[in-house]
């Protein structure tokens, strides 16, 4: 439980994932400033609804972190797939395996160190639960419903950035200082996510060779083993 709980804590800050950074994008400022949207929630209505027209999704991933405390950098890469309305499989390859699986009923892990699987309800766990939605925020792009609990500013035009700020209202205000988005030059998903705790820590998700609306199977949904 102690290593689903991290993995969890992970994805959280990931995607929330874990997820969400410094502008370390260039934040811009005076003459140069990006203008702001009017209406910013029409605004990311507008782009969340053009983000989100799909039903299916697998992508590769490369996660860096930056830890204040280590020269070096921990990288992390594996794959996600993603099946509306609420199926996320989440698998690392390397440097070690494991697998996640969030579904609206239940979280289950398999680990190659215990190469068990466990699994914990989500009904018994609301902490989880915020987990779950806030995954679906970030990967069904309902952006809109950001603005009840983040500041939001556009830092970028082309390609389009958008930095998320928690609110005291948001239980990631805690730990998470900022969140940066990048979108793909299509804007139909995202390209990059970049997150900056607290501590000073970065986390940097790049999204690779990313295919919506592909047909996925059972396989890509296990948890346990090789998938």
């Amino acid at each position: 439980m102690k290593m689903l709980t991290g993995i969890i804590a992970a994805l959280s800050l990931s995607m929330f994932i874990m997820m969400q950074t410094c502008l370390v994008l260039a934040a811009e400022s005076g003459t140069g400033a990006t203008s702001q949207p009017g209406d910013l929630s029409a605004f990311l209505q507008g782009i969340g609804k053009k983000a989100s027209n799909f039903k299916t999704l697998k992508t590769e991933f490369t996660q860096e972190k930056k830890m204040v405390m280590f020269k070096e950098k921990l990288i992390i890469k594996g794959r996600i797939f993603l099946e509306k309305p609420n199926r996320i499989a989440w698998h690392v390859d390397s440097p070690v395996r494991y697998s996640v699986l969030i579904t609206d009923k239940l979280i289950r892990q398999w680990d190659e160190d215990t190469n068990k699987v466990q699994e914990v309800s989500l009904a018994k766990n609301p902490i989880f639960q915020n987990v779950l939605s806030q995954l679906t925020v970030w990967f069904s792009g309902e952006y809109g419903s950001l603005l009840d609990t983040n500041d939001v500013r556009v830092v970028k035009r082309d390609p389009l950035v958008i930095e998320f700020i928690p609110r005291d209202n948001n239980v990631s205000k805690k730990v998470i200082k900022s969140i940066t988005i990048t979108f793909r030059d299509d804007q139909n998903y995202l390209q990059q996510l970049r997150i900056l705790e607290m501590s000073g820590d970065v986390t940097t998700i790049n999204f690779i060779h990313t295919i919506l609306n592909t047909p996925l199977n059972s396989k890509n949904f296990e948890v346990k083993g090789r998938v």
